[in-house]
């Protein structure tokens, strides 16, 4: 729900982005459909950086360190993907592909012909499964998960305000 997004600045270019907390998340490696490393366009540069490329049924996430699943540097949500294909012909790269939202296309260029066909392919099953319409038990079993996480997520930042006013606690008691 969008009640729960902040808006902060970019680090790069000082726009304003919606950030959903996605720097405190955590994926479970059964999340992970597909993962591996990939050179990704970036947004205000338009130069291609390497990045670990993380796909969950319902995001693609890209990282600057491998298997480090925090603090996404994209976080795309593909129930708004539109389409995934092939760019070799818009880039002029080899092994390019494209994953179009409504707010931006991104750009990635994958290691060989068979990595690219794999993440297409694999993007496209998760788009088509994100979109899908579940019956009432899948959906209520869903709502279940997302309630544990939700709660989950709560949970670990409560601690983490804890531990955060403990800590200032005692070190306001040690100096005086």
């Amino acid at each position: 729900p969008l009640s729960i997004l902040r808006r902060r600045r970019c680090r790069r270019c000082r726009r304003r982005r919606i950030d959903s907390g996605a720097s405190a998340m955590s994926l479970s490696q059964s999340e992970i459909r597909k993962e591996g490393w990939i050179s990704k366009e970036s947004a205000v540069l338009r130069q291609f950086r390497k990045r670990w490329l993380v796909l969950t049924p319902d995001r693609l996430y890209s990282f600057k360190k491998e298997r480090v699943y925090s603090d996404p540097t994209e976080d795309v949500d593909l129930r708004q993907c539109g389409t995934v294909k092939s760019a070799d012909d818009i880039t002029n790269r080899p092994f390019s592909f494209t994953v179009q939202v409504p707010e931006r296309n991104f750009f990635f260029i994958a290691e060989s012909d068979n990595d690219r066909n794999e993440w297409v392919a694999a993007i496209g099953r998760a788009t088509t499964e994100s979109r899908r319409v579940r019956s009432y038990s899948e959906e209520v079993e869903y709502q279940e998960q997302q309630a544990l996480i939700a709660k989950r997520k709560a949970a670990q930042a409560r601690q983490q305000q804890e531990e955060t006013e403990t800590e200032t606690r005692s070190g306001g008691a040690r100096y005086s």
